[in-house]
């Protein structure tokens, strides 16, 4: 018998901070890498890529207000527990599985980070490593991977409880829900996509699951592989026979010299698995229903680079890697969902014991010898766990699906207490037909994208208490978010001359900049709109900085800067387009003294190469560039 317990756990970390308010208009380079493939990969292989691609994260704004200034805090914990194992969730954190313990060995399956530490890596920028992440709607890591789930308690027909955290997807329209059940040796997690909408959408999903990567061997169900390499925001994609690239077998991923991914192109059969036993053949197996067909191992390498990374984000020399589960076959793909659709899955977390002889012999017959053990395992497809079970909520989420004011799930209820100030002015909009007017010193705390909007925003204009600058500008980021450039910048003009606010001057800046390439207009409108902002903002300043280094402009960014308090001149981002902008200028031995040895970035991004650029230009190359300032993945 399993028993629910939903508690706090005292764990070292550092909070995620408030959000960015500052709208992403073309500014997340992520969403805009691109990728290219060798003659290997197929046409039919190459269905599905690049297909469904996002151009903004809006309407959610990033998470980068955070420090690397950790300290023992309370987390909120639902930790599920039998005779056999111990799974502890973080529902504050995209209901992260954060540790699966085994309790007959007394070992854990999973890679148990030490510290919840936010760093750069996903669509929204903060990401913790460690543990199993759930990734739904868009390539990369989810907009909730730092944000609460709905969290609740259900019981199926044995009494048992049902763990189940869900959320609704607000660039895809969706909502998804996990519901995990213990049943004696087996962790089942039972997810569900739902399309309410009258239209198709397109989704995705990937279960990323980090494990140790000292002695480990990754096992799976396949023939060939996808490799994927990293470039200059870029991706290149091979078809290889699996497991070896590059005369290594990467079926140890100690023996990779680089950051990568590989990506298995599974047999067609029943079950679907990876597992990542040690060498003394002991470690988790991971198997699940077919709809998840893709397997993928990631891995960090050798290089100073991947090394520093994982430490950056683990304060451990102790290395990990991550095995994955996902819905196609790479995560250069998004697939069409139907509309009123539901899609399900179940995926089984278990403990793998093999011979350690067989572990280390040849590795189609190791797969085999695992993949015959996972055929006699219990049918994930019939762990009893009900979806529409009576339920007892423990945590709210976000509010933005009761703002939809409708029956989004078939299972899942989202409670008008949900709803926060963030919500609040859409409410009224709907309800009413204008949108409340706010301080005009203070940025828009949320955003709201649709046709019903767009349409409710520009009628909100013809009414004298509807007509001012917050109505035109959020007006032009429904505008821009549909690709009209033009009737934007058209609203955010208006908005000006209703009220100056920093917010559209940035907007200005930035629609100038990345969208028509004006430098002189993104010059003129950020000075504007940094002249005119009553107090610091942080994003309001990262984006200055950017604007006037990109832009030939370096000497207003350093008049800027030295107005600034010293709590924002020690802040690591802006320090580092200051020593840009210093470089600009020739007065280099300026720049040193910010770049150097003991300069740190808390934001730094994945796959950024502006630090150790920087410190070739500054110092001639980079054999003296130090291992803690190495975030280089690729050569």
């Amino acid at each position: 018998m399993s028993e629910l317990i939903f508690t706090d756990i005292p764990l070292l970390g550092a909070p995620v901070g408030e959000e960015n308010p500052m709208p992403d208009l073309k500014n997340v380079s992520y969403i805009h890498a691109t990728f290219q493939t060798t003659d290997r990969v197929t046409e039919e292989d190459r269905k599905y890529f690049g297909v469904g691609k996002i151009d903004t994260l809006l309407p959610y704004l990033s998470q980068d207000n955070y420090t690397r200034d950790r300290s023992l805090r309370n987390y909120k914990a639902a930790i599920l527990e039998n005779e056999h194992l111990r799974a502890v969730f973080l529902p504050e954190f995209g209901g992260r599985l954060w540790s699966l313990i085994h309790k007959a060995s007394g070992r854990e399956l999973l890679y148990k980070n030490e510290i919840v530490q936010p760093c750069n890596l996903a669509l929204r920028n903060a990401w913790i490593a460690g543990g199993v992440e759930w990734n739904v709607g868009i390539k990369g890591h989810t907009p909730f991977t730092c944000a609460p789930l709905f969290t609740a308690e259900g019981r199926n027909s044995k009494d048992e409880p049902i763990l189940t955290m869900y959320e609704y997807e607000r660039i895809r329209g969706t909502v998804f829900g996990i519901n995990a059940y213990l049943d004696g040796e087996y962790l089942y997690i039972r997810t569900t996509v739902e399309n309410p909408s009258e239209d198709a959408t397109y989704t995705y999903w990937w279960s990323n699951i980090a494990v140790p990567e000292k002695g480990v061997r990754v096992l799976t169900d396949a023939e060939d592989m996808f490799t994927c390499l990293y470039g200059d925001n870029r991706y290149t994609i091979d078809k290889i026979p699996a497991p070896s690239f590059g005369g290594a077998d990467l079926s140890y991923p100690e023996r990779a010299t680089r950051a990568g991914d590989l990506f298995y192109v599974t047999n067609d059969t029943r079950r679907k698995w990876i597992a990542a036993p040690e060498k003394d053949g002991f470690g988790l197996l991971q198997y699940s229903t077919p709809e998840l067909k893709g397997r993928k191992l990631f891995f960090w390498g050798k290089g100073q680079g991947g090394r520093n990374w994982n430490r950056f984000l683990s304060e451990s020399d102790r290395p990990y890697v991550e095995i994955q589960a996902g819905l196609l076959r790479t995560q250069m793909e998004h697939v069409p969902m139907p509309a009123h659709s539901v899609w399900s899955w179940t995926e089984c977390y278990t403990a793998l014991s093999m011979d350690p002889a067989v572990l280390g012999g040849e590795w189609k017959k190791a797969c085999k010898h695992v993949a015959d053990r996972v055929a006699d395992l219990p049918d994930p497809a019939l762990a009893d766990i009900p979806l529409d079970c009576q339920r007892k909520l423990l945590l709210c989420g976000s509010g933005w699906g009761a703002l939809e004011g409708r029956k989004l799930s078939r299972y899942y209820d989202f409670p008008a207490e949900s709803m926060t100030d963030l919500q609040t002015p859409w409410s009224t909009l709907f309800s009413e037909g204008v949108l409340p007017c706010t301080n005009p010193a203070e940025a828009p705390k949320s955003y709201y994208l649709s046709a019903r909007a767009t349409e409710l925003l520009e009628a909100s204009l013809n009414r004298s208490e509807g007509n001012h600058w917050g109505t035109w500008l959020h007006l032009g980021i429904n505008r821009y978010a549909q690709g009209d450039v033009e009737g934007a910048k058209t609203a955010w003009e208006r908005s000006l001359a209703s009220e100056e606010t920093p917010w559209a001057l940035r907007n200005l800046s930035m629609l100038c900049k990345n969208d028509l390439k004006d430098t002189e207009g993104a010059v003129k409108y950020m000075s504007s709109a940094l002249a005119c902002a009553k107090a610091p903002c942080r994003g309001l300043l990262v984006d200055g900085a950017k604007v006037f280094t990109d832009c030939g402009r370096a000497d207003l960014w350093l008049d800027r800067f030295e107005t600034l308090p010293d709590d924002l001149k020690k802040d690591g981002r802006l320090r580092l387009y200051t020593a840009v902008a210093l470089m600009q200028l020739g007065r280099i031995d300026e720049a040193k003294q910010i770049v150097n040895n003991s300069f740190t970035m808390s934001d730094i991004k994945e796959g950024e190469l502006s630090v150790s650029a920087i410190w070739a230009e500054l110092y001639g190359d980079l054999s003296t560039l130090p291992a803690h300032l190495d975030f280089r993945m690729h050569e």
